[in-house]
């Protein structure tokens, strides 16, 4: 089936951030990150980030806004040389996309970084 807009009054903005590390991101930058993005995008938390380990892949986190979350999940260097982290972002509030990919770029400092919008 096609895609099409089901609720075109409701926003909906979503941006995924790729970037590649010297070594893998681990639990409590991952915490730091997604509360300083929260103040970024102007975003409010309902509860403080929550991480965990993804067995010998690497670490998984995430945090719930009032108008809905991000996820990010790092990659050890059994699975990813260099390592690797994926942001992605999730809201009904509209944000700045390149705000939050500065401000990833400046926090990580990564080897390299991509981006894209998602078209909802």
């Amino acid at each position: 089936m096609t895609w099409k807009n089901l609720a075109p009054k409701i926003v909906r903005q979503r941006v995924i951030i790729e970037g590649t590390t010297q070594k893998i991101v681990s639990p409590d930058a991952i915490e730091d990150y997604l509360l300083q993005l929260s103040k970024v995008l102007d975003m409010r938390a309902l509860r403080d980030p929550f991480t965990y380990p993804a067995e010998d892949k690497g670490y998984g986190g995430w945090i719930h806004w009032v108008t809905s979350g991000a996820h990010f999940y790092s990659y050890s260097e059994n699975w990813s040389n260099p390592s690797l982290f994926t942001v992605d972002a999730y809201t009904c509030k509209p944000f700045n996309a390149e705000k939050a990919v500065q401000f990833t770029k400046e926090y990580f400092n990564p080897i390299e970084i991509v981006w894209k919008e998602v078209e909802v």
